[in-house]
């Protein structure tokens, strides 16, 4: 069985973008072999040469933090600089879901009556979740610079599935708006007024619906690519510890 490469403590607390863990991954295993080969010749023996190399090459905290600070996205450093960083995800998620909450209302008000909140106020919620999901795998894409794979994939099943309640709640709104319509035309004798007022419902929660899920949609292949680029870099990551040639013996506890 592998054990833990001394490097991938510091390629997990590093919270810069992967391509940037990688470049620095690759410095610090160049220097540890050149280090460790200059031990070797001092007599010390390959496993003791090669922990030296790694104890002394290792950062500290306050090494982590600055390489942070300086490889952070540009809009991350002023964040930084301006003191902004905690508050910029909660800020841009607010923003997000109220923008989208009120649009939302706006788009459901303005058709007409509601009938009942109950399937038009989820839509509302799930529009707002949507924009405040992506909104945070963007931040942490742009403003970090760093998505790491567990979130990516969480952010991700969490968009899927708001997709899918987009789309069900659309469907279900424009079938209840369709019923209630059929018996109020029932009763009113078809009248014209009565039968726009139904279209009218309709539409609003099928476009709601399916416009908020292509919203989703479209909004997280926009962030795709840069989503691909990252998975290629992380698979070269993996690939640099499992190709370390580390055995049990040379990775005994420091």
């Amino acid at each position: 069985m592998r054990r833990e490469h001394p490097l991938e403590a510091v390629e997990r607390d590093l919270d810069v973008s992967p391509r940037r863990r990688l470049e620095l991954l690759e410095e610090l295993g160049a220097d540890a072999e050149a280090l460790q080969a200059v031990l070797e010749r001092r007599g010390y023996g390959p496993a003791q040469a090669r922990r030296a190399a790694f104890r002394q090459l290792l950062p500290t905290g306050e090494t982590l933090a600055e390489l942070e600070a300086q490889h952070a996205p540009r809009v991350g450093r002023w964040a930084r600089t301006a003191g902004w960083l905690d508050r910029v995800e909660r800020l841009g998620i607010t923003v997000a879901a109220v923008l989208a909450g009120a649009a939302a209302c706006m788009t459901l008000i303005s058709s007409g009556p509601l009938g009942s909140a109950v399937l038009a106020w989820p839509q509302v919620v799930v529009v707002a979740l949507l924009a405040a999901n992506w909104t945070l795998a963007a931040k942490r894409l742009w403003i970090d610079g760093d998505l790491r794979p567990e979130l990516r994939r969480q952010l991700w099943e969490r968009q899927v599935g708001l997709i899918v309640a987009a789309v069900a709640l659309g469907a279900l709104g424009a079938a209840w708006a369709g019923y209630s319509a059929y018996e109020a035309l029932e009763a009113e004798a078809f009248a014209m007024s009565a039968i726009w007022d139904a279209v009218r419902r309709i539409v609003s929660f099928a476009a709601l619906g399916f416009g908020a899920a292509i919203f989703g949609l479209f909004g997280w292949l926009a962030i795709t690519p840069r989503l691909i680029s990252d998975e290629m870099i992380e698979r070269r990551i993996s690939t640099f510890f499992a190709g370390s040639g580390l055995t049990p013996t040379s990775l005994k506890r420091r």
